[in-house]
């Protein structure tokens, strides 16, 4: 994503404005590299542009079969494919500016100028992250919002592009994370072989069998059986054909900077192997997938006090229209002078973008806690699939007696 500043001849002219010109766009455009070098957009996002208003993916289901057995020398029957679910790609349009005043333009203060500038564009950058962060929110079957400061709400749902029906007419689209996910329905097949093919990326482990943080000592080696058993799940979901989708590449486990759960994953993720007594048994989850993660997760409940954790493969998403931050027009800044009150050079700030997908096998929620059933999104335990971590490995040890001695003398 680049930055564009776009400055009027007229200003060009101003003495005490070109004073301050080279070092604040200096400024802005490495502001913009810091924010490029480590965006918490990355861990889970991929990026994209439009070259037009909207554009619309659609899936192909292919072939069924591509061969069946004949007799010899007869005519090879010829297989039909087919368009499968369509997603739409739109952006929209985002504003706002500051003003260099003209008290500061006549006094050339340039450290003030670059501190005021530098916030503007941390905070553009930070209103970016949260936007899509909050947007995962909306993919969990209901509303979440975007507050500005104004009190201008953005409404954000994320859907993905399957079916509730599995008929690619059927206008009714399924969450982003959800436990019946479809594929396509063809012509013959019934509702409940629709049903039968139901696949989740949308998981839970109950309260009672694993606590992270809680006194359970194999809390870490049952974490690791999940991570393992998830991602396992990701690797064999079929695409909407019904065939092998090959969601096989690295994954990344994200999630908010929590204490406990960020301790716990790392582990997780890196132990060699996990004890019982004098045995030792491997770690299924170790290099499995990375671990990132970042302070602005944990504004939504998904991630908050360690509720939970994201599991993402990237590569697959970018190559089949996941998870994606859109770009139509790059952050461009527009200078001129305002010579009404407040007098002095106006920037305002402009970028048109946001969040789309169509497949949702390249990502996985993973909730640490029951559901409490409340609600028709992230609280509904309906949606969700259950994942039983196996029996601990770890035991602690207890002690079922004691006996004192007197020593003679």
């Amino acid at each position: 994503m680049g930055m564009i500043i776009n400055i009027d001849e007229a200003l060009k002219l101003r003495s005490d404005y070109n004073i301050l010109k080279e070092p604040l766009h200096a400024m802005m455009r490495s502001q913009q590299e810091a924010w490029e070098r480590e965006n918490p957009i990355d861990f889970i996002f991929s990026r994209g542009s439009l070259a037009s208003f909207q554009e619309t993916y659609t899936s192909s289901i292919g072939f069924a079969h591509a061969f069946a057995e004949t007799a010899d020398y007869a005519v090879g029957p010829i297989f039909n494919t087919a368009e499968g679910f369509s997603a739409t790609y739109r952006t929209r349009t985002f504003q706002g500016g500051f003003i260099i005043s003209q008290q500061v333009l006549e006094d050339g203060q340039v450290r003030r100028v670059k501190d005021d500038a530098t916030a503007f564009v941390k905070r553009w950058h930070g209103d970016i992250v949260e936007y899509a962060i909050k947007s995962l929110a909306g993919g969990f079957g209901e509303d979440a919002f975007y507050e500005a400061g104004d009190g201008i709400k953005s409404r954000l749902r994320l859907t993905s592009a399957d079916t509730a029906t599995g008929d690619i007419m059927d206008t009714t689209k399924n969450p982003l994370f959800y436990n019946k996910h479809t594929i396509v329905k063809r012509e013959g097949m019934t509702a409940a072989e629709i049903q039968d093919a139901y696949q989740s990326n949308l998981f839970y482990v109950a309260t009672d069998d694993l606590k992270i943080g809680g006194n359970d000592a194999g809390q870490i080696s049952k974490l690791a059986d999940v991570i393992n058993q998830v991602i396992t799940h990701m690797e064999n979901l079929k695409d909407d054909n019904g065939k092998r989708a090959g969601v096989l590449n690295a994954k990344t486990i994200v999630t908010g900077n929590d204490a406990h759960l960020k301790a716990a994953l790392a582990t997780a993720l890196s132990a060699e192997v996990f004890m019982q007594g004098e045995t030792k048994f491997p770690n299924p989850a170790r290099e499995r997938a990375t671990l990132k993660t970042s302070p602005y997760f944990l504004d939504i409940d998904m991630c908050k006090d360690g509720a939970g954790f994201f599991i993402v493969d990237k590569s697959y998403n970018e190559e089949n229209h996941g998870l994606e931050l859109t770009e139509r027009i790059p952050f461009t800044l527009n200078a001129f002078e305002k010579k009404e009150a407040p007098r002095g050079i106006k920037y305002e700030g402009r970028q048109r973008f946001d969040i789309n997908v169509a497949t949702w096998r390249g990502v996985a929620y993973v909730r640490l806690g029951t559901p409490t059933g409340a609600g028709d999104g992230w609280n509904k335990l309906a949606n969700y699939t259950r994942i039983t971590p196996t029996e601990t490995i770890v035991k602690p040890v207890s002690v079922v007696g004691t006996v004192t001695t007197k020593a003679e003398g």
